[in-house]
């Protein structure tokens, strides 16, 4: 009686893990390249030099150009502007900011 369930147990992990691949919208969204506009919801944290914003699949971008000076680690927001490739951040890529606004403001 074991055998069945545990061959049944193994059969779902299976089948569920191969949904990440395919199934996810996330999945099938291509990655932004420099220059595009972006529009990314994520936490505030710092570098040595400049701001950083951390999204929720723990990628990071340095922040740079049109950053309030009153953001604080932790903050989350909702970040506008262009993906650029250098900066003078030690994070890269950075984003050159358009707007920064609440985390509700994202599209």
């Amino acid at each position: 009686m074991l055998r069945p369930v545990l061959s049944l147990a193994l059969m779902l992990a299976v089948a569920v893990s191969r949904c990440d691949e395919r199934g996810s919208p996330l999945a099938d969204k291509p990655k932004p390249t420099v220059g595009d506009t972006v529009h990314f919801r994520g936490t505030i944290g710092e570098d040595v030099d400049c701001k950083l914003l951390r999204l929720d699949d723990g990628t990071v971008y340095s922040l740079t150009g049109r950053v309030p000076a009153g953001l604080r680690s932790g903050q989350r927001v909702c970040v506008n502007g262009t993906l650029s490739a250098t900066s003078q951040c030690l994070t890269q890529p950075s984003i050159e900011v358009d707007t920064i606004g609440n985390w509700s403001s994202c599209p």
